[in-house]
């Protein structure tokens, strides 16, 4: 941030929009309308958000240093229970002129859409979770076009094409070197597919617990890989190296065990009852096809028994020392991202923006983080007061406190309480009922 008081008062003024405007409506104009600014206000905030020249960057690994140490901060707290999760998120957009813009797979709508895609972390533990880094991917049809992105204020720096395994190594490396603790990288199958992320996290002596596709291959016991020894004469084919046995996919390997096989945990306490999954870890070997071993890893089949729904995950754990409900538990921890999003998307406005330049993308993502990090602490600092306390709770008492109406504040407190009521209810009935 820059060290002015307008850069102060503007960061304040650009958060507390996002807060006091509703979704779906959080433009520049809207903005502006909610906050008390001086009459030039509006060219303020968009210099702010689109020319300015503080660090986004700066912001982002302050926000992923003051979460860990919050959580560090907690009489309960290990550093093996917080994870390091890497998932993607779109953004639609309409246009071809905002940063990184293309058709491409939009999860939001589950096809292919017009939008922004960019890979986020997210620090989470326990129920907790809170976005502290993000990269903007940018497709080649960007990056082949120097002209498209100087029009963009792309950096020259960042023009290169980047995988978005690339792009989740270089946060994780980055956070890392910033002091951030963690037990643990996750992510879903987009990360977990192929070898090139979870091979370079456990190179770097960390742990990994990334989902797969259900076609992923394995090897039920270790393989061995024969390597020509000598290579192909004129015109002949090199010969590829090969194993002994034949691969299996994950699903055809969950659907061969019998029912000893699996073990019920319940990996936590939900809204609608104790979260039960059936679990099976064992030991099993991948191979990328080119090496001359294959690799030793855990793989994690959970089977939610409410729907049926069945997930896979390959792991570096130590597979003779790490308990199952621990592998249930770090499996299961990725829901709490996808609740980061919707939180982001729905109190904070994460997706609302209409810009277009690089270096007005980082700095609406750099305070939506900051927000968002600011109501996770509000949620732990009060959770024995109000264990029941949730992002639109956190955000409607910031609403009420900036009017400085004392009889509003204890309307909404009021409210807070009758909804506290209605669920902790639900939840009872819901227990009662499992």
């Amino acid at each position: 941030m820059t060290k002015t008081s307008d850069g102060y008062e503007l960061c304040r003024g650009y958060i507390n929009g996002l807060l006091k405007t509703e979704s779906g409506k959080r433009n520049i104009e809207r903005l502006n309308e909610e906050i008390e600014m001086p009459d030039n206000s509006y060219q303020q905030l968009q210099h702010f958000i689109t020319d300015s020249p503080w660090s986004s960057e700066r912001v982002m690994r302050l926000v992923a240093q003051n979460t860990s140490d919050l959580y560090a901060d907690q009489h309960d707290y290990r550093s093996r229970d917080v994870g390091y999760i890497i998932d993607e998120s779109a953004h639609l957009k309409k246009g071809n002129y905002s940063a990184g813009v293309s058709r491409q797979y939009a999860g939001v709508v589950g096809k292919v859409d017009n939008c922004q895609v960019g890979v986020y972390a997210s620090l989470v533990w326990q129920c907790h979770s809170t976005l502290v880094n993000c990269r903007l991917f940018l497709p080649e049809s960007w990056t082949s076009n120097p002209e498209r992105c100087e029009r963009a204020g792309i950096p020259p720096d960042a023009r290169a094409f980047k995988t978005k395994l690339e792009l989740a190594l270089d946060m994780v490396t980055a956070d890392m070197a910033a002091g951030v603790e963690f037990g643990w990288v996750g992510g879903d199958g987009v990360y977990g597919h192929g070898w090139e992320l979870s091979n370079a996290i456990d190179n770097m002596g960390l742990t990994f617990v990334f989902d797969v596709h259900c076609n992923q291959l394995i090897y039920t016991v270790e393989p061995t890989i024969s390597v020509p020894e000598k290579k192909p004469g004129p015109g002949r084919q090199p010969t590829k190296p090969q194993t002994d046995i034949d691969p299996i996919t994950v699903k055809n390997y969950g659907t061969s065990l019998s029912s000893h096989a699996w073990r019920n945990v319940t990996v936590r306490d939900a809204v609608k009852g104790p979260l039960t999954l059936s679990i099976h870890a064992e030991r099993v070997w991948v191979w990328d096809g080119k090496g001359d071993r294959a690799i030793e890893r855990v793989l994690v089949i959970s089977r939610n028994l409410a729907d049926n729904k069945i997930k896979y995950s390959l792991s570096n754990v130590d597979y003779m020392e790490t308990p199952i409900e621990r592998l249930a538990y770090m499996q299961a921890q990725r829901y709490w991202v996808e609740r980061a999003f919707q939180e982001a998307k729905s109190e904070i406005g994460m997706s609302d923006y209409q810009v277009r330049k690089w270096n007005a993308w980082h700095h609406h993502m750099a305070l939506v983080m900051l927000s968002l990090s600011f109501i996770v602490k509000e949620r732990i600092t009060h959770k024995l007061e109000y264990p029941l306390l949730s992002c639109r709770d956190v955000r409607l008492m910031i609403i009420a406190l900036l009017t400085q109406d004392e009889a509003m504040v204890e309307k909404r407190i009021a409210q807070m309480a009758v909804r506290h009521d209605q669920r902790r209810s639900d939840i009872e009935r819901r227990y009662k009922i499992a």
